[in-house]
């Protein structure tokens, strides 16, 4: 019995590493995008431009912040392993069904390969998270973490692919219209629909055999209940302490005005201290290990609360989550959606540009390896590597327009370096102790307005079709 249980959690936690394919999706369009705005301007022009095709992307960055919210319901009903094969389903019939729509409109792509793209990889992103959790609460961060870097190097070779199949021989842009180069050769723009399904072929495969490995986590047991319940006292007891002596700690101990105690049954801490947490821990809220010698238990919880949704916008936490998201949202966007496409202008050589984007990903799950290795060890606290992201994205994002004028080997660090700068959005999500279901959704609700705020053509109409000698 015990080593069927355990299969069952490794198998569990592999699969969880395979069901999230869909959030490549974010790494790989600056590459895709570049060959499908061709098609839409040269294989299918006029009928099917009926829209901008830079919201393709903004409406799957849209579409993560309904999928994180649709897990919870979707669970009570279907439970969390058929929640997520019924949404594979759902999902990448859409993803087959965009190499149609491609054909037709960009609107009814943008809605199926970009929004329910989208919300697909908002619910599988979830749904790891509460398996991986489910099954290793003790390790759930470190696992967290694992999965989410498993798309993001998924599309190196998704990147690869995309390039070997749909440009060979490494065919340079041909037409210009406006500020933007395309590709007009026949060749290749034959081969775009097909390389939609190869995408999804690799994105349902993957999925499909993640959700026959996973099996549904235990419940809780009545000792973890118990052991939370030890947990919330002496945090409340804490907090007690803290309030008798705070007109002594008044000025030397304003990390704690995020505590507060009107959380449920006035018990534990209103809002968790995402922020401003001291590093030596001194009042020991949230010291594992101190409870753990004082109270002579084994605590198998990793400080995760579930929070309702009037809790949560009562703390401050979750509008610095969102300002957060919608400040590094442009930036972000900008490079997932015009790293190549922009560059055509300049470096005409299609496989260095797809080598460029190749990297990103690499150099983005190292970049949160090393901010989470920094953090553990206690050099830098989460409000440190958050300050670090945003102000290097700053810097870096007024130099975007000029490094591809300069050299090809700058714009590759330029880029790469925007990666590492953009690379602890997703410690939010690992290394707070929020519920990380919530913390998600927190994030991609800045995400939300980021998405619209970050496209430049809100009232755009499509330019005539004109096309010119590129420049060399």
């Amino acid at each position: 019995m015990a080593i069927t249980k355990n299969l069952q959690k490794y198998c569990s936690i592999v699969g969880a590493h395979f069901i999230v394919s869909p959030f490549s999706f974010m790494w790989i369009y600056g590459n895709l995008s570049t060959y499908t705005d061709s098609y839409f301007r040269f294989a299918c022009y006029p009928k099917c431009w009926d829209w901008d095709p830079q919201w393709l992307l903004s409406l799957y960055v849209a579409g993560l912040f309904p999928g994180y919210f649709m897990v919870k319901p979707l669970e009570k009903i279907f439970g969390l392993r058929w929640t997520g094969i019924i949404a594979m389903v759902m999902f990448n019939a859409a993803m087959f069904g965009s190499a149609w729509s491609q054909q037709v409109s960009i609107i009814l792509t943008a809605v199926m390969y970009g929004a329910l793209l989208g919300t697909g990889a908002g619910i599988s992103s979830s749904l790891s998270i509460l398996f991986v959790s489910g099954w290793a609460p003790e390790k759930a961060a470190v696992l967290v973490a694992s999965t989410s870097g498993t798309a993001t190097l998924l599309s190196v070779v998704q990147n690869q692919i995309i390039t070997a199949f749909v440009n060979p021989n490494n065919l340079k842009p041909d037409a210009n219209i406006g500020p933007k180069t395309y590709f007009s050769q026949r060749e290749i723009l034959d081969r775009v629909p097909s390389v939609l399904i190869i995408h999804g072929a690799i994105t349902m495969g993957l999925q499909l055999i993640g959700y026959l490995l996973i099996s549904n986590p235990p419940k809780p047991s009545h000792e973890a209940t118990a052991d939370t319940a030890v947990l919330e006292k002496h945090n409340a007891d804490k907090l007690e302490e803290w309030a008798a002596n705070s007109s002594s700690h008044t000025k030397n101990d304003q990390s704690m005005k995020h505590y507060g105690s009107n959380s449920r049954g006035g018990k534990g801490i209103d809002t968790l201290d995402l922020f401003h947490r001291s590093r030596d821990d001194r009042f020991g809220a949230f010291n594992l290990e101190t409870v753990e010698e004082k109270e002579g238990t084994n605590l198998r919880t990793d400080n995760i609360y579930s929070y309702t949704p009037k809790e949560v916008l009562r703390s401050p936490v979750f509008y610095a989550v969102c300002f957060f998201g919608i400040a590094i949202e442009y930036g972000l966007l900008l490079k997932a959606n015009f790293y190549k496409k922009f560059a055509l202008l300049y470096i005409h050589n299609d496989k260095y540009l797809t080598l460029v984007g190749t990297l990103v990903p690499i150099i983005s799950t190292g970049s949160r390896i090393f901010f989470g290795t920094l953090m553990d060890k206690h050099i830098l606290s989460l409000k440190d590597v958050t300050i670090i992201g945003l102000s290097l994205n700053c810097v870096l994002c007024a130099f975007w327009y000029i490094s591809a004028r300069v050299n090809a080997i700058l714009y590759m660090f330029l880029v790469l370096a925007l990666a590492v700068a953009q690379s602890p959005t997703l410690l939010l999500q690992v290394r707070s102790a929020w519920d990380p279901q919530w913390l998600l959704s927190l994030y991609v609700a800045g995400m939300f307005p980021g998405a619209g705020i970050s496209n430049p053509h809100p009232r755009w109409h499509p330019p005539p079709c004109q096309t010119e000698e590129p420049s060399e």
